[in-house]
């Protein structure tokens, strides 16, 4: 999926003005109103950039589109909350987004980051809030979802208003809960494992005089060749070694160790290992993670630094996070267990 070219320096910039401008009164041709304009916008924009809540909130935001872009299930995503709208009632509130699934469903879906300080943590919403954002889909003739995304833990849900439970005036969700009601395999997600370890190891030239390992453990390294592994098994088919370095640099395996090899004194190869932290006893395949959450951490290399967010969306399609993983594939010598979580309607808090 590609996002589609739009000049958003000319048209987004003359609708701002001109939403400022009905509140303000501004006449074109004015200088001291495109003065004020400038000062306005810089003022408010500033603030917005001083505030983290509002910085990741909209990452996040930014974030979602191009996951959904990745699962591969949408064939449009747009955004809903943007633009004049007339309606004849206020008791509306717009989604995040518009989307349409390549079955030809219409869904409007709200995002929601939370950032939950234990396990337990409960996010709520008010009830109206919600209520308002059914009446919008009711009018356009689609089905609402509400998007969570729990930073902490790098996880995405996609759940249905029902799902939360009533608390009064408001209703709220927890973890345990939004993962037994979690809809998000609809949209193409799927948990996937394979046999450990995984590694890649990168191959020199045994002859290379620059190889030589000096006294402070240091050499000059030329990479000649790569090798992957799974399970001590040597990957060969392209589309497994594309798959196995995607899963290397976006699962959840952490490096477990990086073995060089010296020949002779010369540094001859050095191999990254990846493994599971916490391996689950009698059982062959380990868990890597959700593809949401992979395609998740693509996005945040990109968008964080050491100071925190850098950058609020990519330049990148949704395409460039994504991993040809077909539905049914089995692989051979990387196989793969896919596994697609369908949400427990019986489930209770």
């Amino acid at each position: 999926m590609k996002r589609l070219s739009r000049q958003a320096e000319k048209f987004d910039a003359l609708e701002l003005y001109s939403a400022v401008s009905r509140k303000q009164g501004y006449k074109i041709g004015v200088v001291r109103d495109l003065q004020d304009f400038h000062s306005r916008i810089g003022v408010s924009l500033k603030a917005s950039l001083d505030n983290p809540a509002i910085l990741y909130g909209k990452r996040v935001e930014a974030m979602f589109a191009h996951v959904l872009g990745a699962l591969g299930s949408c064939s449009l995503i747009k955004q809903e909350d943007a633009g004049t709208i007339f309606a004849d009632s206020a008791d509306i509130r717009i989604p995040d987004y518009r989307i349409v699934t390549e079955a030809g469903d219409i869904i409007l879906i709200e995002v929601k980051n939370f950032h939950m300080k234990s396990l337990d943590s409960r996010l709520y919403l008010q009830r109206s809030y919600l209520k308002k954002l059914r009446a919008y889909a009711d009018m356009n003739g689609a089905s609402l979802k509400i998007a969570v995304y729990f930073s902490r833990i790098n996880k995405w849900v996609l759940l249905s208003p029902e799902a939360f439970v009533d608390a009064g005036r408001r209703v709220y969700i927890d973890l345990s809960f939004a993962m037994a009601k979690n809809e998000l395999a609809l949209l193409g997600d799927r948990m996937i494992a394979t046999l450990p370890p995984l590694s890649i190891e990168f191959l020199g030239d045994p002859h290379d005089e620059r190889a030589i390992v000096k006294e402070d453990g240091s050499a000059v390294f030329t990479i000649r060749e790569l090798s992957m592994k799974c399970g001590g098994n040597t990957i060969v088919a392209e589309i497994e070694k594309n798959i196995a370095f995607y899963l290397m640099r976006y699962g959840s395996w952490k490096e477990a160790e990086m073995p060089a090899r010296i020949v002779n004194g010369r540094l001859v190869a050095f191999e990254v290992v990846f493994a599971p932290d916490e391996p689950v006893d009698e059982q062959p395949f380990q868990i890597l993670g959700h593809l949401s959450s992979m395609i998740s951490n693509a996005f945040r290399e990109l968008t964080s630094g050491d100071t925190g967010v850098v950058s609020l969306d990519v330049k990148h399609d949704p395409m460039s996070f994504q991993v040809d993983i077909p539905k049914k594939y089995r692989g051979s010598a990387m196989p793969l267990w896919q596994f697609v979580i369908q949400p427990n309607s019986n489930f209770r808090p």
